[in-house]
């Protein structure tokens, strides 16, 4: 019998590693050929994961995968990319953009310079926007596709402070959260033009994740005993990708997705080997 995804062909940006990685493999279970992009390739020697290592464990499922060495705020990076894509798999289906900047960054608003938003902005937003850009007119020509922006609870967070308030360190998260919550209204306002070109676009929360950077430093206070992992967001969204057109210009929550339609997980953790 035939997967659901049989014949489709996925991007995954950011895929070396963490909820990338993860979306990638479902996606491949699922019947999807899978073009593995992020910049961390064999060569870098990262030990949380490269796109051949990605690539070779998605090769051993019986899918066509390709390693593709992206830098994704590059503009002709991503031209090169997508070529090479069509060129090697022969079409595209779906994109997920994954690739992001986390993290605190320059610190909290006060003191901050424009280029820490900017740097937020090229990755978490410009980026994503391009590639969509880019893939949207194949999509179409070959009868719809889907696009995924992998957002985060973080676009609605902090909460407005207390008379009490005391600030901690990053607690503003400027440049991760505003470029986040920014995505989510490109999404909403972008989804009814694309429906005319027959490509659906939904914003996806993966939730607080547990990812191999935090087998090797877990950060402090967070308790990782009920969060999900990157099956959790991979198992969403090779769902929704059977029928994107019944979540397009909405943000979805991954574990709700999994809950409600009473997904199968394998229980997969991350891991370092």
């Amino acid at each position: 019998m035939a997967l659901p995804l049989e014949g489709k062909v996925a991007i995954v940006t950011g895929s070396s590693r963490g909820i990338g990685k993860g979306i990638a493999v479902c996606l491949a279970e699922a019947g999807a050929d899978i073009a593995v992009c992020a910049r961390s390739d064999d060569a870098a020697a990262n030990p949380l994961g490269s796109i051949n290592k990605t690539a070779a464990e998605i090769q051993a499922l019986g899918r066509k995968a390709i390693a593709v060495k992206l830098d994704v705020t590059n503009d002709d990076q991503c031209r090169a990319a997508i070529d090479q894509i069509q060129r090697e798999l022969g079409r595209v289906d779906i994109l997920v953009n994954n690739a992001a900047r986390m993290g605190f960054g320059g610190g909290d608003y006060w003191g901050s310079t424009p280029d820490n938003i900017d740097a937020y902005y090229q990755t978490n937003l410009r980026a994503p926007y391009f590639l969509t850009l880019l893939v949207a007119p194949i999509m179409e020509a070959q009868g719809g596709g889907a696009v995924f922006n992998i957002t985060s609870g973080g676009a609605n967070l902090p909460a407005p402070p207390k008379a009490d308030f005391k600030l901690s360190a990053g607690r503003t998260y400027v440049g991760y959260g505003i470029t986040k919550a920014a995505m989510n209204r490109w999404v909403t306002g972008v989804a009814g033009e694309l429906l005319l070109h027959k490509v659906a676009i939904v914003a996806v929360d993966p939730g607080r994740t547990v990812v191999e950077r935090n087998l090797v430093t877990p950060v402090p206070g967070v308790d990782y005993s009920d969060a999900n992992t990157p099956e959790t967001s991979g198992r969403a969204i090779a769902f929704m990708a059977q029928d994107p057109m019944s979540f397009t210009g909405k943000v979805v929550v991954s574990k709700e997705i999994v809950d409600q339609n009473k997904l199968e997980m394998t229980g997969r953790m991350p891991s370092l080997e």
